[in-house]
């Protein structure tokens, strides 16, 4: 599957300046690309931003062998509502900041690829209809990027 999805789904997320949309229900979840993409890339930057996230996602990020760094945004909720996560989440990186927020991005970046999704699917197991678009480098990044290190800025350091 690991491979496959690459091909099947992200064709061209290798080649820059690339902006393809999708639409498809429970195929595949962002947690399940970033491994994909980063065995494929070699070690990367990461900027998650999502709503929701599980346990099941996370955990798919503890065996990252490429992963550099790793930056998430999650919304301030997550404290009310799954007060655990953020602390399963700190284990896996220290730069988790809250902020109300219900954006859902994944960026990965490094000296020879940038990667990018903006699209409905939270960081959990996708069971619905979900859409957005990938990209790679080129404005759609950039402005990304630079909107992601804004809110960052903006938002309180967990822990």
């Amino acid at each position: 599957m690991r491979k496959q999805l690459l091909d099947q789904f992200f064709p061209q997320a290798l080649l820059p300046g690339v902006i393809e949309p999708y639409l498809h229900k429970g195929e595949w979840a962002v947690h399940q690309v970033l491994p994909v993409l980063l065995d494929a890339i070699g070690p990367a930057d990461v900027m998650l931003m999502s709503y929701n996230i599980s346990e099941d996602s996370l955990r798919a990020f503890t065996d990252l062998v490429n992963l550099r760094s790793m930056r998430m945004i999650l919304d301030e909720a997550i404290l009310r509502h799954k007060p655990d996560l953020p602390l399963f989440a700190a284990s896996i990186t220290p730069d988790i900041h809250l902020i109300h927020s219900h954006a859902k991005v994944l960026l990965c970046e490094n000296d020879h690829y940038c990667f990018g999704i903006v699209g409905s699917a939270n960081l959990n197991r996708v069971t619905r209809y979900e859409s957005g678009f990938y990209f790679t480098t080129g404005r759609f990044y950039d402005y990304f990027r630079q909107q992601f290190d804004t809110i960052y800025n903006l938002a309180i350091p967990f822990g």
